[in-house]
């Protein structure tokens, strides 16, 4: 169990949160409730990764980038709006269940960072011609497996 540093251990929640209902027919979000939905995934996103400079820096980044995507391409129908949200809040709460175990969720949510991290960097070498081959299918498998990641668990996770 990796060692937790005393500024962060006095800010983990203690216990978790109530799992996530399900959001009404009638649900029409405001834009305080996006506002308050965005500050809520930064807030609990930065704690799940213990406040690290890259993975903060990375799920604030990936956070901006779904909330500008989904304002680009508004949803079409009131279905869709819910099916959103509702993957925002599990979302939420996958972020909250990484921040107080370190389990599996906890090993997600530090390597989608490092790996985003990383890949945001760039490479400063030359690379053979196999090699970048070989990086780009291992980046697809990757993208194929957090895809399938968030359509078995209704999350919204990027990377």
């Amino acid at each position: 169990m990796p060692r937790i540093p005393l500024n962060v251990a006095s800010s983990l929640p203690r216990t978790l949160g109530k799992p996530p209902k399900s959001i009404p027919l009638d649900f029409r979000p405001t834009d305080a409730d996006a506002r308050s939905l965005f500050r809520t995934l930064w807030r609990v996103g930065s704690l799940s990764v213990m406040y690290t400079n890259p993975g903060r820096d990375v799920i604030r980044q990936m956070i901006r980038e779904g909330f500008d995507e989904s304002r680009r391409r508004p949803a079409a129908s009131e279905a869709d709006i819910r099916q959103e949200w509702e993957r925002a809040l599990n979302t939420r709460y996958f972020f909250e269940i990484a921040s107080t175990r370190f389990g599996v969720e906890h090993s997600v949510i530090s390597n989608l960072t490092r790996i985003a991290a990383e890949n945001s960097q760039g490479t400063t070498r030359i690379m053979k011609p196999q090699m970048r081959k070989l990086k780009q299918e291992t980046l697809a498998e990757y993208r194929s497996i957090v895809h399938a990641l968030n359509e078995s668990l209704g999350l919204s996770l990027r990377c």
